[in-house]
């Protein structure tokens, strides 16, 4: 596919808008037309598509984030850089997703150790989705919401749902050695909730509002 890649660079360079350009638009489109997703935004890494749904909950050092103890580095660097405590869970043997089981003994250890559990990091691998009827139910009963990474899974489906439009937020990354990949690093957020979509956006662009005029919250870029 060089030669089509090639044409594309070429067409940035030619119309320089090199900075949130027509391009990162199509490719959210596209995100959202393949997942069923409702929104999507492209982000500079995998990294960062962990960490900016974490930074619009407004977490502290006194939330408990959940996540597998089999996992790249980034899931937890992402919890710890948001400002939470990372907590981890054991993972099962038949597809090393989290196991649900020991996720509600971990929630018991973490209450007890007066921390308040807000979110599960359910990390899909090697193209299988986490157990996500199971994760759903303990959010639901412990007050939590489910943040999916699936930089190993993108193109899979749970329940009819494709990875993106399965949990109410999913971050993925497009390092090349990911399902799917770009020549560099990148990622990308998709949303099932449209308010973790404002949030998430305007952290996108340095945590101004939709004009671009008034900081409204800590962001990135």
């Amino acid at each position: 596919i060089r030669e089509k890649v090639e044409a594309r660079f070429i067409r940035i360079l030619d119309h320089g808008a090199y900075i949130n350009g027509p391009e990162v638009a199509e490719l959210e489109a596209e995100l959202c037309a393949y997942t069923g997703a409702k929104k999507a935004l492209a982000v500079g890494n995998g990294t960062d598509a962990l960490i900016m749904p974490m930074l619009a909950m407004d977490l502290t050092d006194k939330d408990a984030v959940f996540l597998p103890a089999f996992t790249y580095n980034a899931t937890c660097s992402a919890a710890m850089l948001s400002g939470a405590t990372p907590v981890f869970v054991d993972v099962r043997a038949n597809d090393f997703c989290i196991d649900p089981e020991d996720l509600e003994r971990r929630i018991g250890e973490a209450k007890a150790q007066s921390l308040t559990p807000r979110l599960i990091i359910a990390v899909d691998l090697f193209g299988i989705p986490a157990d996500y009827e199971a994760l759903f139910a303990i959010a639901e009963r412990h007050g939590m919401t489910v943040l999916a990474d699936a930089a190993q899974s993108f193109g899979c489906q749970w329940e009819g749902r494709y990875a993106g439009n399965i949990a109410p937020v999913t971050g993925t990354s497009f390092f090349p050695a990911k399902s799917l990949g770009c020549y560099g690093d990148g990622g990308a957020i998709m949303f099932r909730d449209e308010a973790a979509w404002e949030a998430c956006e305007q952290i996108r662009w340095h945590g101004t509002d939709s004009g671009r005029r008034e900081s409204v919250r800590v962001g990135m870029n």
